[in-house]
């Protein structure tokens, strides 16, 4: 059986040209490249190289050994992270959200159905979420837009408003709603962990300027004590005590502050969002 270290120490030859830059990017001495490639070919029983004054280059044979090689490579790779996501599957679950909302009320549902597990949760762009989900890094995420693909199930799990919150001195505090325009060029406090929520907030007001708090509870307690203005949503009001206590809340009427979000798994997975739901 060929050993795994021939192979890679194969491939970083074909990538890097010569032994001694394959040997560098290895992290070994050249000699030990040289070595290993002439155990391949002995344990091939097959001419990989053909062999010039003072270098060594890939022959036909040898390029096909290479391709062999990076697949078998990455098929350990694969193997390896499968193996790796499954045992933690049977002791975590974790879940990832494009924004801490949905998962203020998620977590507390996740934590009484996998009792014998450990829940974790992050906050991520789309684009992460989904590649940690085909990986199996994540059981479930949370998209605020639904996806129409076989290998996904994708159902409606909850509706998003966005607030400004101010002091009942503020000017906006005897409005009904109010647009981003409006609240434009303030000074805002902020939760750093807000998700596609900032991109919004900075998009539709580029003149506002943003201070950002790394503790949640944090924002509730400086925005009670301050003048300036901060953010809530019909799920926050509702789970943080903080964002009603001596704030008024003014709903933004932009369309783009409303997310309507979609609890995805794949189909694999779909008795537990099944059960979930």
């Amino acid at each position: 059986m060929i050993e795994m270290y021939l192979l890679e120490q194969l491939c970083a030859f074909k990538e890097y040209g010569t032994l001694s830059e394959a040997a560098e990017h290895l992290n070994i001495a050249q000699p030990s490249v040289s070595r290993a490639m002439k155990k391949l070919e002995d344990e091939l029983g097959v001419a990989l190289f053909e062999r010039q004054k003072n270098k060594i280059v890939l022959n036909q044979t040898g390029l096909l050994a290479a391709e062999y090689a990076k697949r078998i490579l990455d098929e350990e790779r694969n193997m390896e992270a499968q193996i790796k996501a499954f045992d933690r599957s049977l002791h975590t679950v974790n879940i990832g959200s494009i924004a801490p909302g949905p998962l203020m009320v998620l977590l507390p549902r996740l934590t009484a159905l996998f009792a014998d597990k450990v829940v974790s949760s992050d906050i991520e762009t789309e684009e992460a979420l989904l590649q940690k989900l085909n990986r199996n890094d994540y059981r479930f995420i949370i998209l605020n837009r639904p996806l129409d693909d076989e290998k996904y199930i994708c159902k409606e799990y909850i509706t998003e408003q966005l607030y400004i919150s101010v002091n009942h001195f503020h000017p906006i505090a005897t409005q009904k709603s109010v647009t981003f325009a409006e609240a434009d060029g303030q000074h805002f406090i902020m939760y750093s962990r807000v998700g596609f929520w900032e991109n919004i907030v900075k998009e539709k007001m580029p003149s506002a300027n943003f201070y950002k708090q790394e503790n949640l509870e944090a924002v509730g307690e400086i925005a009670a004590n301050s003048d300036l203005p901060s953010f809530s949503t019909n799920i926050t009001q509702k789970i943080l005590p903080s964002r009603q206590n001596g704030r008024i809340n003014v709903p933004f009427s932009n369309p783009e502050a409303k997310a309507n979000y979609y609890l995805i798994c794949l189909s694999e997975n779909k008795r537990m969002i099944k059960d979930l739901l």
